[in-house]
């Protein structure tokens, strides 16, 4: 008999923890990727309304899915491309696809992107500092509040940042997405920076 081949994640649980941050790979989300047929968005928008209960976000923002800012499991929506969306939710891949057919398979073509990506989640009175030293976005709270979403670079990879929304014991949360194929020189990127790396 064949062995049973057995997922494993991008990062395969990368932790690190210093005092003021700590930073994880954030397992057991799983992507899909939702195009607009025709870039037909206001049909894409009516669906995910219906089928999840929030509006579409506007380009540079991010919406939760499910119980509102009280979501710990850090469920969304965010612009991906033209006329494309990242649905992502903390289920398996195939519940996802399956969940986000019913709801949008009539407007829009869906992909599941879930061994695509890495999640990697930032917290701590340091994220200011780490996030100022690895990219050039204004990543400041007053600038890029809970909710937005860039897509850029850091030491040349691509990497979409969200800022999740804050918590009286959490003020600063990123969640960085990168293609899988980057992901360890990502995690090396970070561990090489301040405070992780003394």
């Amino acid at each position: 008999m064949a062995n049973r081949l057995v997922a494993s994640s991008p990062l395969n649980g990368f932790h690190l923890e210093v005092k003021d941050a700590q930073c994880r790979e954030d397992t057991g989300y799983a992507i899909a990727s939702v195009t607009a047929t025709k870039g037909d968005m206001k049909a894409l928008s009516a669906a995910i309304t219906s089928g999840f209960g929030v509006a579409l976000p506007a380009p540079g923002k991010a919406v939760t899915i499910g119980n509102g800012k009280g979501n710990s499991k850090g469920d969304m929506i965010l612009p991906s491309a033209r006329d494309q969306v990242f649905i992502c939710c903390h289920l398996s891949p195939e519940a996802h696809l399956a969940q986000v057919t019913r709801a949008c398979g009539h407007v829009a073509s869906i992909t599941d992107q879930s061994d695509a990506w890495a999640r990697i989640s930032i917290s701590g009175p340091a994220c200011p500092m780490i996030m100022e030293r690895l990219c050039s976005v204004d990543t400041r709270l007053a600038v890029f509040p809970p909710g937005s979403v860039a897509r850029t670079q850091i030491e040349h990879m691509g990497v979409i940042i969200i800022r999740q929304n804050a918590s009286a014991a959490m003020k600063h949360h990123f969640v960085l997405l990168t293609p899988r194929s980057s992901a360890h020189d990502l995690a090396h990127a970070l561990a090489e920076t301040p405070p992780f790396k003394t």
